[in-house]
């Protein structure tokens, strides 16, 4: 069995990568999926040396685009989705490896981080807690729409994905252990932003409907105005918009 890391990373981004990889083993591989956003880069001599890297590039934005053509080029059996921020050791590359053998049932399990700062178990899953097996990927895709470089949502995009493999039948689980180190600041971080704002209820009509998602819009509205006495009427419009989004694309 081999684990593969699907690495995205975006135009001057890939320099992160330059002090991250491990020394070779026989059972881990590393695939980098590098968006660029002006003339096609030349891949740095430093990776080209790396026999256990692959480096496939992709023109212009979005980090769910860049995440499926990822998948679309990946060949591990276990597939771990990851930023080009995190920090691995060879014990986590065990504990995944492990969980997977030991569960041949399991098809997708998210797993923990070092760094954010979110409770366990999370509500919400991260993309860089999330590994899977890719035979078990098929048509599964990040819905574009969402995510980083989008044109109208930035988040929510993990959310989307893992409601669409429990509705595609896959088995997901959530295993108490960590798998990476990361910089604890994530997009959710930035309440105040309109288009997160948007994202949230983009995603909750996506993946509860649209009644839930009116009722979380005013919820967190209402607490939003008693914590920062903003006013609820401008986070209730974003929100409409990203559930209006979904209804009405």
């Amino acid at each position: 069995m081999t684990l593969e890391l699907l690495i995205c990373t975006i135009d001057e981004g890939i320099e992160r990568l330059k002090d991250k990889f491990l020394s070779p083993r026989k059972d881990v591989q590393y695939l980098v999926s590098w968006q660029y956003t002006g003339e096609c880069p030349q891949v740095p001599d430093w990776l080209c040396l790396r026999r256990d890297v692959r480096v496939v590039q992709l023109a212009g934005r979005g980090l769910c685009r860049n995440r499926n053509h990822a998948f679309d080029h990946a060949q591990g059996d276990v597939l771990k989705i990851c930023d080009d921020d995190e920090r691995w050791t060879d014990m986590y590359f065990d504990t995944i490896l492990e969980t997977y053998r030991q569960h041949p049932e399991y098809d997708i399990v998210h797993f923990q981080a070092i760094g954010p700062k979110k409770k366990y178990p999370p509500l919400f899953v991260t993309s860089f807690e999330i590994t899977l097996r890719r035979t078990s990927l098929g048509s599964l895709r990040f819905d574009e729409r969402f995510g980083l470089g989008s044109e109208y949502l930035c988040a929510g995009e993990e959310d989307v994905f893992i409601h669409d493999a429990c509705r595609s039948g896959l088995s997901v689980h959530y295993e108490p252990k960590p798998i990476c180190e990361t910089h604890p600041q994530t997009t959710g971080d930035n309440w105040e932003s309109a288009i997160l704002q948007r994202s949230k209820g983009a995603a909750f009509c996506y993946t509860r409907g649209p009644v839930y998602a009116c009722y979380k819009a005013v919820r967190e509205s209402l607490g939003w105005t008693l914590r920062q006495g903003a006013n609820p009427i401008v986070m209730l419009r974003n929100w409409f918009w990203g559930i209006k989004y979904i209804l009405h694309p």
